[in-house]
């Protein structure tokens, strides 16, 4: 089918349709994740006391619990976007975040924190020694070392990405069932979720550099602390509107239909495969 072979640049197109055409739903979610960075930053840089600064890690131990209630919560918006009106589609937009991608967020948090130890030390110090300007030294050196960090961790997330649609819809593949299943897109998923995280690590970087360079402010490290979740939202929405319609395809899923449809889950055959 052509749906299977559209390349990612193109699923990637759906995606920002699908962003653009859903404003009400992103920013509903979006905002109050944005809002809370900035306040939580605008505290931490007010604080006096230099033990509220340890927790920190706590603080990122939440964004991402957050961040995996909002893929879930996109997941479903984009595989029951299509779906006619009934109550096992209501059931299921209502439902809580799935354990298990809570779990995941669990397990990868303190994968990445473990990983953190790989970071390259010293890469914007030599920037600085060749003379380099200070947003090559501060982007450059950010996205050098965390480089290997990254890259690890988000190969071992594209292992695990095509069974997240299924935990969102309370139809839950085994691991070795989505990973047979994702073969003919394979390929596409670990393009889709390395791509995602080097542009969330880009999208650090820049806000490294911004605190550079603006004025040393409270509002200014809340300002951009808070763009920063946005920006991870968006990269989220689409990286799960992409993994959705991956999800369809491959693994035959369709929403529910309501019990009164005449000919209900019936599906026709293109032409060419009628024949």
């Amino acid at each position: 089918m052509a749906r299977e072979r559209r390349s990612l640049f193109f699923l990637i197109i759906d995606a920002i349709a699908f962003w653009l055409r859903h404003q009400a739903v992103f920013w509903l979610l979006a905002l109050p994740i944005a809002g809370l960075a900035a306040a939580v930053a605008y505290i931490l840089d007010r604080s006096q006391q230099p033990s509220f600064h340890n927790y920190r890690w706590g603080w990122q131990f939440l964004y991402a619990l957050i961040y995996a209630m909002f893929l879930d919560r996109w997941l479903k918006e984009s595989l029951l976007d299509d779906a006619a009106p009934c109550e096992e589609v209501d059931d299921l937009r209502r439902a809580l975040v799935p354990v298990r991608l809570l779990l995941l967020a669990i397990v990868l948090f303190g994968f990445g924190a473990a990983l953190s130890r790989l970071q390259l030390l010293g890469v914007a110090a030599t920037f600085a020694r060749w003379g380099a300007p200070i947003w090559l030294t501060v982007i450059g050196g950010t996205v050098l070392a965390w480089l290997p960090h990254v890259m690890l961790w988000a190969t071992c997330l594209a292992l695990l990405a095509f069974a997240m649609p299924s935990w969102s819809v309370a139809a839950p593949l085994s691991l070795a069932r989505a990973w047979r299943l994702s073969q003919p897109a394979r390929s596409r998923i670990f393009g889709l979720v390395t791509g995602t995280a080097l542009l969330a690590l880009l999208v650090y970087a820049l806000t490294e550099w911004g605190l550079e360079v603006l004025p040393q402010k409270a509002w200014v490290t809340a300002a951009m602390e808070g763009g920063q979740r946005l920006a991870d939202c968006l990269l989220l929405a689409i990286a799960g509107h992409v993994l959705a319609a991956l999800y369809r395809v491959h693994a035959d899923w369709d929403p529910p239909e309501p019990e009164e449809r005449p000919f209900r889950r019936m599906r026709l055959r293109p032409p060419s495969a009628s024949r």
